[in-house]
């Protein structure tokens, strides 16, 4: 595979800005190595004052080897995952391209493992292992460290273990960028395009495994993490994460 070897994570934050500083921040403490260059992708509102605010304190930052790029959509637009993924699928100058959720977190050897890969006809990869949080208990108290935390916020890795993932659930589905560039995320799917007044839980991830032919190939890239959190804030009012 020719290099630089080109990444872009998309993600979607609505109402979960600490989580999305997570998520930004391990791409400012671990950045990838030369060779490889990482477009950071989020969708987001600008109804969303905090993680607006978020957003333009990261873009400032600057980090060798990433890319900022926020992308603003209506409300009804962002509460469709699919529109925005679709989106930013169709305009991609990746290779890959990771559809991801705003609880991720990586280090510097998850962006190093992409360049193994190698050269390979499979369209849907995903990691065979994700550290997740050994409790909920310990998700939120990270969480609450982070909230009256200024800038770069970290994760204390002895707190996780690692679990073995059977298929390309919705944050860890990784396609190949030559795929999105022609068929984009459901884009013919008239549901998956259509807006909705208010997140729900999301469905699409399992139409798009159905569109690829199953629920893809897994692969050794270590350095992936999950913040494990006990309420979902974009399902309950009033709860920001």
């Amino acid at each position: 595979m020719r290099e630089p070897l080109k990444i872009e994570v998309v993600t979607h934050c609505y109402r979960y800005a600490t989580l999305l500083r997570h998520q930004l921040s391990s791409l400012v403490l671990g950045p990838p190595p030369p060779g490889v260059q990482v477009t950071m992708t989020v969708c987001h509102t600008l109804e969303d004052q905090e993680t607006t605010r978020a957003l333009a304190w990261f873009g400032q930052q600057e980090v060798p080897g990433v890319t900022w790029n926020w992308l603003p959509l209506p409300t009804a637009e962002l509460c469709r995952r699919s529109i925005g993924r679709n989106r930013a699928a169709l305009a991609t100058q990746a290779d890959w391209m990771w559809f991801c959720d705003a609880d991720y977190w990586f280090t510097a050897e998850c962006w190093e493992a992409f360049r193994q890969l190698g050269d390979t006809d499979v369209r849907l990869i995903f990691p065979r292992e994700v550290n997740g949080h050994r409790s909920h208990d310990l998700g939120d108290a990270c969480i609450q460290r982070a909230r009256v935390t200024e800038g770069l916020v970290s994760v204390a890795e002895s707190e996780f273990e690692p679990e073995r993932m059977r298929r390309a659930i919705g944050g860890i589905q990784i396609v190949s960028g030559d795929y999105c560039r022609e068929h984009g995320y459901l884009k013919n799917s008239r549901r998956a395009q259509q807006p909705r007044s208010e997140w729900k839980r999301t469905h699409e991830d399992v139409w798009f495994r159905r569109e690829l032919g199953g629920g893809g190939r897994p692969v050794d890239l270590p350095g992936v993490y999950r913040i494990r959190h006990g309420q979902a804030g974009r399902m309950v009012p009033g709860l920001i994460l």
